[in-house]
């Protein structure tokens, strides 16, 4: 969050609820209600506007609505309620120009080191995601708050391709290395988390259960039967006054759904940690998920399931690697290629997986342009290798870009000079016209 200059101003008011207010009389939504729950008159504004759920502009607006109808007063340092001001929102900057993207989110320039094997520009674009690593998670991974599956993964691949610390292995990445390890940590999570549709029901019904939580300075009411007469005063034979029933108070039957939460949260934490240890990663990875679901603010257990997610991914991927050789035996080139293209969904900078697939994909006729991704990753991830040019240039030649596929696989032949097939496929080049094809479709 980037506040403007008086930024100061907003870390001196502290709301809390309004005198007479009852909350469980408001019409509220959950992250409303959460954001209430809060609001306990030593909480500035300025924090408030990093709770969960909502953004900044949206807890502004919020506040801002409750103060007028009474619904919340905002007090000084000491407690003395003050006239209510405007904190300055995100929103009233203009827009940066895009020539300068670090200024964009106020990152601290002087964290970047041009010394290291990473673009000064990926840098500032690491700086920039790590300082909104507590938003909510759908921000996080830059989709709609009712984002489906399919934009879930859509949005997820693409920063796993873009912030993934495998990209930079073997590079000098200095702080940056943890920086992207944290990062990653946190993608993984809010991709997990929503898009298992059981966990993200349940998060949503743990934010409803914070949001019965009345206000530190709230008590609850209690409803208590009149005082009985004195003696002196009972007339003869009176009857005996009514039983009031004690209901449960609305926000104490939420703040009992949220411990009983709490405890179930503990539960699957503590079987998953089982899971962890007899090696049933997958397993391990869905009881912490869920933990996290009915427990949503604990770290303890977000710390540990990036590891154990990380290990559930590897053990998935090592299946799909088996289930993929099995189909080659078979001939089922297609399962095959199936197979591979879901691995490199947890292994998306793995060099020799990338070149496994798109030879397949070249090889039988598949798609050129996804091929040609693949092998220019490989190439990317690892310029040393013979074979990954060579794949390129077949993939090029196959296109009809002769100039491409004969750059290609010149570097094949200089880093092996015994690679016949390279050398076929430059006899085959000079041979014969190509015809073009685009990169883009299919046989």
């Amino acid at each position: 969050m980037r506040l403007g200059s008086n930024a100061t101003a907003i870390y001196d008011r502290f709301p809390r609820v309004g005198p007479g207010v009852d909350p469980t009389q408001l019409t509220l939504t959950p992250a409303e209600g959460f954001l209430l729950s809060r609001i306990d008159g030593s909480t500035p504004w300025a924090l408030l506007r990093s709770v969960g759920g909502l953004t900044p502009q949206e807890v502004d607006r919020c506040l801002e609505r409750w103060v007028r109808e009474g619904i919340v007063v905002v007090t000084s340092r000491d407690g003395r309620i003050v006239p209510f001001e405007s904190p300055p929102r995100a929103e009233a900057s203009p827009p940066p120009a895009a020539s300068a993207p670090a200024e964009r989110s106020g990152i601290d320039r002087s964290e970047l080191d041009a010394s290291l094997d990473i673009p000064i520009e990926v840098q500032e674009r690491i700086l920039d995601f790590e300082s909104r690593l507590d938003a909510p998670y759908h921000e996080i991974l830059g989709v709609a708050a009712n984002a489906d599956r399919k934009a879930l993964r859509k949005a997820y691949f693409a920063l796993s391709k873009e912030l993934h610390p495998d990209r930079f292995f073997r590079r000098n990445t200095g702080a940056f290395g943890k920086r992207l390890d944290r990062i990653f940590g946190k993608i993984v999570e809010a991709y997990e988390l929503l898009s298992d549709p059981t966990a993200r029901a349940e998060i949503e019904r743990s934010l409803a259960a914070a949001a019965g939580q009345p206000a530190a300075a709230t008590p609850a009411a209690v409803v208590e039967a009149p005082p009985a007469p004195s003696d002196a005063a009972k007339p003869e034979q009176a009857p005996k006054a009514p039983r009031v029933s004690r209901r449960p108070h609305v926000f104490s039957l939420h703040t009992r759904m949220l411990r009983e939460r709490k405890a179930r949260a503990k539960r699957l934490f503590e079987a998953g940690m089982a899971s962890n240890g007899a090696g049933r990663f997958t397993e391990a990875a869905g009881s912490v998920r869920l933990a996290i679901a009915f427990d949503p603010w604990n770290a303890i257990y977000k710390e540990h399931f990036v590891e154990v997610q990380r290990k559930a991914h590897h053990e998935r991927a090592q299946k799909l690697v088996k289930e993929a050789e099995s189909a080659l035996e078979l001939r089922d080139f297609a399962a095959a290629l199936r197979a591979f293209e879901e691995c490199l969904n947890y292994r998306p900078h793995d060099a020799e997986l990338l070149l496994r697939a798109a030879r397949l994909a070249w090889a039988t006729g598949g798609d050129l342009h996804q091929a040609k991704e693949w092998a220019m990753a490989a190439v990317e991830l690892d310029g040393q290798n013979a074979t990954s040019h060579r794949v390129l240039g077949q993939i090029y030649k196959a296109a009809g870009l002769e100039a491409n596929a004969r750059r290609e696989l010149e570097a094949a032949l200089a880093l092996n000079p015994k690679d016949e097939e390279a050398q076929g496929e430059l006899r085959a080049i000079s041979g014969r016209p190509l015809g073009l094809r685009w990169l883009g479709g299919k046989r």
